[in-house]
């Protein structure tokens, strides 16, 4: 009995804690997570409890309740970032930045670690403008908190209003223009968007992208990599450079960049179906299948827009005998017969012969009553030469 009243206590606190958290009322809100014991804090009430007093002004308690809750869960990325906020808030930049690291290591798609961490480049590289800046923005937000979004904080930029706000309208114009596929006018806007703005790794990337698509492939692969410096941990760059390795037929590479992007996004039917077209260009069908299979589980209709120039490439695969062969079993395996088969003909269609090997095939068992599968057979069986002939 003792220990379910406890329990209901505890529930009951960390409830209270939130509402108040959810509504603002952080003065309350510490109160309500401090009545927790230490043993029974998580990552969670912890950061809240620190988001409460950095509000507050209490910073060095602050502090001490972030890396508490670092320790109970290193990989809880909101604790990450928003140490990295009040180091900010101090204007120790360097370690900030490297708290905004940690945070997309943990959650590479952290949007408030990511605009933090653009944030604080511009402020470590610029030190003296940054700390002019702070002045003026701390006489509305003395702690430099822009805003709190669930369990993050995230910073004000310290780049001019007014260079901010030009450096979008060129980047907004530049997406119009690919949107459009005018990629040499997006390519300009981009462009004037990274000289007011060089610290933006999502417009660095697209900028890359126009390159790409122009057949820029250098200029491409420039772009990628510096947007990689600018955030080690940016996806759409790692893959986007493993398709610039892909092009070069450099597999080995082009693997290696994909399965970085893999490791902070695993769940990624673009870059899974990269993968697979790499497995396949390396003549390592089985693997490739496995992989292209992963692919589809996850997006059924991943092949109906293989061309996609979004933020993150979708490579195409190459229209050969032995892929279409496979892919066809991938298909057929899925239960899309239409596809199967049709794949099937472009097999036979660029060379594949071996009428043996695809009765033999598990995988079309489910295709031997369809018409234009015996027809396909028929054919081929008819295409064979005459045994003495040539």
């Amino acid at each position: 009995m003792g220990v379910i009243l406890a329990t209901l206590i505890l529930f009951g606190q960390l409830q209270t804690g939130n509402e108040l958290f959810d509504k603002g009322q952080y003065a309350d809100a510490a109160v309500a997570f401090e009545k927790i014991p230490q043993a029974e804090r998580t990552a969670s009430s912890l950061n809240r409890l620190a988001v409460s007093y950095h509000v507050l002004n209490r910073l060095k308690e602050a502090e001490n309740a972030y890396k508490a809750a670092i320790k109970r869960d290193p990989k809880y990325p909101e604790a990450y970032n928003n140490l990295g906020t009040l180091y900010y808030s101090r204007k120790n930049f360097g370690e900030a930045e490297r708290q905004f690291r940690l945070a997309l290591e943990t959650d590479a798609e952290h949007s408030a670690a990511r605009k933090n961490l653009k944030a604080t480049r511009f402020a470590r590289e610029n030190g003296r403008k940054a700390r002019e800046s702070a002045l003026e923005a701390e006489k509305v937000k003395p702690l430099l908190v822009e805003e709190r979004t669930n369990d993050s904080l995230t910073v004000v930029n310290l780049m001019a209003a007014k260079d901010i706000e030009e450096a979008t309208l060129h980047e907004k114009r530049a997406d119009s223009f690919m949107a459009r596929k005018m990629y040499e006018d997006a390519i300009i806007e981009y462009r004037k968007a990274v000289t007011i703005d060089k610290y933006n790794a999502s417009t660095v990337n697209r900028l890359g992208l126009a390159y790409h698509q122009s057949q820029k492939i250098k200029e491409a692969e420039t772009n990628y990599r510096e947007a990689l410096k600018l955030n080690p941990y940016y996806i759409e760059a790692l893959n986007n450079l493993g398709t610039i390795e892909f092009i070069k037929k450099n597999y080995d590479r082009a693997l290696d960049q994909y399965s970085k992007a893999l490791k902070l996004r695993s769940e990624s039917s673009t870059i899974l179906h990269n993968v697979g077209a790499c497995l396949f260009a390396m003549e390592r069908f089985e693997e490739g299948i496995a992989v292209y299979k992963k692919a589809m589980a996850i997006d059924p209709q991943l092949f109906d827009h293989v061309s996609g120039f979004g933020t993150i490439i979708q490579t195409t695969s190459r229209n050969d005998s032995l892929q279409n062969f496979y892919l066809a079993k991938v298909f057929a395996g899925a239960g899309d017969k239409d596809r199967a088969i049709s794949l099937l003909y472009k097999a036979y269609e660029s060379g594949f012969k071996d009428t043996a090997k695809i009765k033999a095939e598990p995988a079309f068992q489910s295709l031997l009553e369809d018409e234009r599968f015996l027809k396909l057979i028929q054919t081929m069986i008819a295409d064979k030469p005459a045994p003495g002939t040539r």
